[in-house]
C-alpha cells in the first residue's frame, strides 16, 4: 500500500499512543501548532468530519511493526483505545521489490511473498498455503472479493508479466517492461519521486501498476485488457479512491474515471497519496520552499484541502478517522543528503478531534478495510 523508496515503504505504520495504541503523549494532547501553508496548495477549507467505520461487526485491522521489534503483527484497532495483537507473521523476509509488502485478503486472511511463492494464511500466521509459485515475484494484489490474485513476475530486465490466478488456474494476461537488476535512491529528490504501486481498484474492475524507475504506468481491466489513460506526461504518485484513479503529472493532480481524464488539483505536486477506507478523502504529503514535508487531506468530492501538520511525512490512513505519519525535521547544513530527514518519532492524527499523539508503530504495511 504505501509507496516510495524501501525506507518509505516501512514508513507506513500504525498505532495510536495516547488512545491505547502506544504510550501517552509527552504533553497534553492538542492540535498541532499552526504552520505556514505550502505556497502551491489550494486554499484550505473544512472537510466533513469522517465517520468511524470500525465496529464489532466491521473490524479494523492493521499490519504493522512496533517499536523495539522487527516482527510484522496484526493489530485489531476496532476499539482504538484498547488495541490488541491478534496475529503475527514474525520477522518475514521481504522480496527485493518494494511493491510486494504483506497484505490483507480479507478480515480473516493475509498474503505475502515467501521466496518465490505467493502464500495465504489466517491472521495467526499459520498454517500457510501456496497460491502461486514463480521466480521474480515483483508485486501482488488481491481482488476485493478475495477470489483473484494478480501478481507481477520479473522475467528479465526488459520484461515483466502480469498473472491472474483464480480457482487454481493461472494465466499470463500482459507483458510490460521490467525493472533493472539493481536500483536505489540516495537523495531526497529521488525518493520524493520514487513510486511503486500495484493494486486493484476498490470496485475490483481495474488493476494498476506504477513505477518510475523505468517509467512504467499501466491500468488494466479485470481481464488484463490495457485501458491506460492517454496523457501528455508520465503519471505517477497514483491512488484509487472510489471509482477514480488519481495521479500526478506535470500539470498537478489529475483524475481518470470512465475513460476520461480531468483536472483535480492544478499545480499541486502531491507525494505518496493514500485513500481513506471510508471513501471521499485522500491524505498526501507536500514539501514547502525549505524542503520540509507537510501533511494534507483533500475531499475528493469538493477538492477542499485541510492541512494537518508540518514536519510530518509518509502519511497513511489507519482507519477512516485515524492517520499515521512520521516526524521530519530540517537538516543542519552538510548533515544529511536532503534538506530534511526523519526524526525518531511517529504520530497518529485523529481527524475527528484534530488531536495528534505520539505512536509506537514503526511501519504500516496494510490496513483493513482497504480504501473505498
Amino acid at each position: 500500500m504505501k509507496r516510495g523508496a524501501p525506507w518509505q515503504l516501512a514508513a507506513a505504520v500504525l498505532l495510536l499512543s495516547a488512545c491505547g495504541l502506544g504510550s501517552p503523549p509527552t504533553a497534553a494532547a492538542t492540535s498541532p501548532n499552526p504552520t505556514p501553508s505550502v505556497a502551491t496548495s489550494p486554499t484550505a477549507a473544512p472537510s466533513p468530519t469522517p465517520t468511524e467505520l470500525c465496529t464489532p461487526t466491521n473490524r479494523c485491522l492493521a499490519l504493522v511493526t512496533l517499536r523495539g521489534s522487527d516482527a510484522v503483527v496484526v493489530r485489531d484497532i476496532t476499539d482504538f483505545n484498547h488495541p490488541r495483537t491478534v496475529g503475527s507473521l514474525g520477522t518475514i523476509g521481504f522480496p527485493p521489490y518494494p511493491s510486494a509488502p504483506p497484505r490483507f485478503i480479507s478480515v480473516s486472511e493475509l498474503s505475502y511473498v515467501d521466496g518465490n511463492r505467493l502464500v495465504r494464511t489466517p491472521l495467526s500466521g499459520s498454517p500457510k498455503a501456496t497460491v502461486a509459485e514463480a521466480p521474480g515475484m515483483a508485486g501482488f494484489s488481491w481482488s476485493p472479493d478475495g477470489q483473484t490474485a494478480a501478481y507481477l513476475t520479473q522475467i528479465s530486465r526488459s520484461k515483466s508479466e502480469l498473472h491472474l490466478h483464480n480457482a487454481g488456474q493461472d494465466r499470463v494476461v500482459a507483458s510490460i517492461p521490467g525493472l533493472p537488476e539493481v536500483f536505489g535512491c540516495e537523495s531526497q529528490a529521488c525518493a520524493d519521486t520514487w513510486d511503486f504501486v500495484f493494486t486493484y481498484s476498490p470496485d475490483g474492475r481495474f488493476i494498476s501498476w506504477a513505477q518510475d524507475v523505468t517509467d512504467v504506468v499501466r491500468v488494466w481491466d479485470a481481464d488484463g485488457k490495457d485501458v491506460t489513460p492517454a496523457v501528455a506526461s508520465l503519471p505517477f504518485m497514483t491512488v484509487w479512491s472510489g471509482t477514480g484513479f488519481y495521479f500526478r503529472d506535470s500539470n498537478g493532480v489529475e483524475l481518470y474515471r470512465d475513460g476520461v481524464v480531468s483536472s483535480f488539483m492544478t499545480g499541486v505536486p502531491w507525494m505518496f497519496p493514500d485513500a481513506s477506507p471510508g471513501g471521499q478523502q485522500i491524505v498526501y504529503e507536500q514539501r514547502d520552499a525549505k524542503g520540509l514535508a507537510h501533511v494534507f487531506v483533500v475531499d475528493t468530492h469538493t477538492t477542499n484541502v485541510r492541512e494537518l501538520a508540518a514536519g510530518r511525512a509518509d502519511p497513511v490512513f489507519l482507519s477512516s478517522r485515524l492517520i499515521w505519519y512520521r516526524g521530519e525535521r530540517l537538516c543542519a547544513p552538510g548533515t544529511c543528503l536532503g534538506p530534511s530527514t526523519y526524526t525518531d518519532k511517529t504520530y497518529i492524527y485523529d481527524l475527528q478531534t484534530g488531536t495528534e499523539y505520539e505512536s509506537i508503530i514503526t511501519g504500516v504495511y496494510d490496513v483493513w478495510p482497504h480504501a473505498a
